[in-house]
């Protein structure tokens, strides 16, 4: 007598029915119909969008106005790191803008400018804006004169307030934060009583002027710094003084003013040269150079500790040039670009430098008014960075 098991098995056996073949059949029928379908579709789709690129070019159509815009990085880029140093990359090469990269200025982390010039046959320049820190731009020509600038007097960026401004030699054209409007060129200079803390010093024909918060006045200060200019700051120390540097009876020498411009005090260090400043809190670095060479010798560095009152002797230097500025770190470090285009760092106010690995080669370090611009980073890359240590590529070349 069979057990159960086989009785329960024998059962289902018996109860097993063959599934519906011809509803399968007629199933697979339509499936394979509409993969057909499907296949025809994406066909005509790829035809249409080919279509959609040629037709423009057999069609005529007038030409766009010079705006050109990137898209925002979809993803991040590759982060490269060296010596404490970050420079956060892109997810793809920066976008083509007219010309090439002259000047950059900064209103605040988003709030950006450059200035492009083309001097293939006749020069050209164009003032490209952004508002999201670098990631789209709009292009627009540079107005009048500033438009078909000389090769020898290109004219450069400068920020006041939330205002940009080219300065040339044909004198000063404002605008607002999108470099497409411009206010009419400056007046003549005059001289005033005392410098308001919003000014911003540059040189005209070795004289030191200022530019005021419109963006188009240029006023001279009541006295001129008792040195032979070379080199201005382009923003005020964090306790208000202004910084001038160049050099004195063949010296390099700083002069620095708490009155705005009423009266300057002079610093003349050993040796030949020039010297610029560079400063953080109440940090002041002279950066001694020789400026008969290219790039500039870096001939040392003297360091303050007290806003400038005083400086220590700089330890001479062997064999290290510099691109641009000097930065000074939150950390104490100081950061340059040498001839080479190498990073390099000191722990010791400026008394030797090692190089960085791992970094981007980049010629020129640049302070503007909000933070620092590195130019010329692996040829084709301009960067920026609020204070010296993390830098964002534009994505503009």
């Amino acid at each position: 007598m069979p057990d159960e098991l086989e009785t329960l098995l024998r059962a289902q056996r018996l109860d097993f029915t063959q599934p519906p073949l011809a509803a399968i059949t007629a199933r697979a029928r339509v499936l394979r119909r509409r993969r057909r379908a499907a296949q025809v579709g994406a066909v005509a789709l790829g035809l249409l969008v080919a279509a959609s690129f040629l037709v423009p070019r057999l069609i005529p159509r007038e030409a766009p106005p010079p705006q050109v815009a990137a898209s925002p990085s979809a993803a991040p880029g590759a982060v490269y790191t060296g010596g404490g140093i970050t420079i956060n990359g892109l997810p793809a090469l920066p976008r083509d803008l007219p010309g090439k990269i002259q000047d950059a200025e900064f209103i605040d982390a988003d709030r950006g400018f450059l200035l492009t010039v083309d001097c293939a046959a006749a020069c050209t320049a164009w003032v490209n804006a952004t508002l999201d820190g670098g990631r789209t731009w709009s292009t627009a020509q540079a107005p009048g004169a500033f438009r078909s600038p000389p090769r020898g007097a290109l004219p450069s960026l400068v920020v006041t307030g939330s205002r940009i401004t080219l300065l040339g030699a044909d004198g000063a054209r404002a605008s607002s934060t999108d470099g497409a409007d411009w206010d009419t060129d400056s007046q003549p200079a005059t001289t005033v009583d005392a410098l308001p803390g919003d000014a911003r010093l540059v040189l005209r024909d070795g004289r030191l002027m200022a530019l005021l918060h419109d963006g188009t006045t240029l006023v001279q200060p009541p006295a001129q710094p008792p040195l032979g200019l070379a080199w201005v700051a382009p923003v005020r120390a964090g306790d208000g003084s202004w910084w001038v540097g160049g050099a004195d009876g063949g010296h390099p020498a700083v002069a620095v003013s708490r009155d705005g411009g009423v009266t300057w005090k002079p610093t003349t260090f050993p040796g030949g040269g020039t010297a610029q400043v560079s400063f953080l809190g109440r940090d002041v670095y002279a950066a001694l150079t020789d400026p008969t060479t290219t790039p500039p010798t870096l001939l040392g560095v003297a360091a303050s500790s007290d806003g400038g009152a005083g400086f220590g002797q700089p330890r001479p230097l062997t064999a290290t040039t510099i691109g641009g500025d000097l930065v000074p770190l939150l950390d104490g470090r100081l950061v340059i670009v040498d001839g080479d285009s190498h990073w390099l760092v000191s722990t010791d106010r400026g008394a030797t430098w090692q190089r960085v690995q791992g970094l981007h080669p980049t010629k020129r370090l640049s302070r503007t008014q909000t933070g620092w611009v590195a130019y010329e980073m692996s040829t084709i890359y301009t960067a920026y960075s609020v204070d010296g240590t993390t830098w964002q590529k534009l994505d503009a070349q």
